[in-house]
């Protein structure tokens, strides 16, 4: 563990893993303007890829000023890494405030299967693509990854929010998430109160897949310029398809044998977690069979 703090005030990281409102969450706070995020760029994947490249790579990334209350990042690679939980103890300590945004794991798991579609990392059915990519379901096993993380923090210290939270009432997730973090209230806009981060297909699944390669190399090299002005030209679109704010996906419809097989992939994460936290997660005994509920 660090001796000496790395920053000169409170540090968040939201540790839960993607496909649970991350995105969202994560555009809200920038909104704000009175939270430090990563300069340049959404992820820094430091404590799960990049943590060999030292303490300094990762506070280069951080510009704080003074109407800054805290500093955050959020890092959703890093829930189901196995060593990151040390590698955050290591470098930020035992003060660090712990965000862990969470959903229904079989819609998460599914969200994340479309979530690889769109960017070209598989064009195969559920199934196979679970056994070529086995982190779709793996990090969908929350109980197991939070054990790992309370060798290093306190279960209490993990801070759990749900995206259907969020879905349900938008004002009465942001309030939660600023009695948490110690944050004034602040209303949310119009603009981010719309849908985030919707999955839509590639239109041509091979450039996709170059281009997420391509993205990677220059995040590992720190060049986020191309990335950035990609976006900003349109260019994303049109490689990843448009992801629609408020609207559906245009991916193929959510199919109930899909549903059905992940159910029993998953079916104890729900019972393993409401043991874990001594609590029934209410948010997850609703129909999951809700198909505008697993793909965004």
């Amino acid at each position: 563990m660090t001796d000496t703090p790395l920053f000169d005030r409170p540090f968040i990281l939201s540790m839960g893993p993607q496909r649970a409102g991350t995105s969202w969450l994560d555009r809200y706070l920038r909104e704000r303007g009175d939270i430090c995020m990563p300069h340049d760029v959404k992820e820094i994947f430091f404590f799960d890829r990049n943590y060999d490249r030292g303490d300094a790579f990762y506070t280069s990334h951080f510009h704080p000023q003074p109407q800054h209350r805290a500093i955050m990042e959020v890092s959703t690679t890093s829930f189901d890494e196995k060593d990151a939980p040390a590698n955050v103890f290591k470098t930020l300590g035992e003060h660090v405030i712990l965000l862990c945004p969470l959903r229904h794991p079989v819609a998460r798991s599914y969200s994340l299967y479309l979530h690889y579609k769109r960017y070209g990392m598989t064009s195969a059915t559920l199934q196979q693509a679970c056994r070529d990519i086995p982190q779709i379901l793996e990090s969908s096993h929350y109980t197991r990854h939070l054990k790992q993380w309370m060798t290093y923090y306190p279960l209490e210290k993990m801070h759990i929010i749900f995206q259907e939270d969020l879905e349900d009432n938008c004002d009465e997730y942001v309030d939660q998430v600023c009695r948490i973090l110690d944050l004034p209230p602040m209303p949310v806009s119009a603009e981010v109160k719309g849908r985030y981060n919707q999955t839509t297909r590639a239109p041509i699944p091979a450039l996709a897949k170059m281009a997420q390669k391509g993205a990677d190399f220059l995040r590992r090299h720190k060049l986020y310029g191309p990335i950035n002005a990609a976006k900003a030209i349109g260019l994303k679109q049109v490689i990843f398809g448009r992801g629609g704010e408020g609207g559906r996906d245009d991916l193929d419809q959510v199919r109930n044998e899909d549903i059905a097989w992940l159910h029993g992939q998953l079916s104890d994460e729900v019972g393993k977690l409401e043991t874990l936290l001594g609590r029934r997660i209410d948010q997850w005994h609703a129909d999951i069979a809700d198909h505008s509920k697993m793909t965004g």
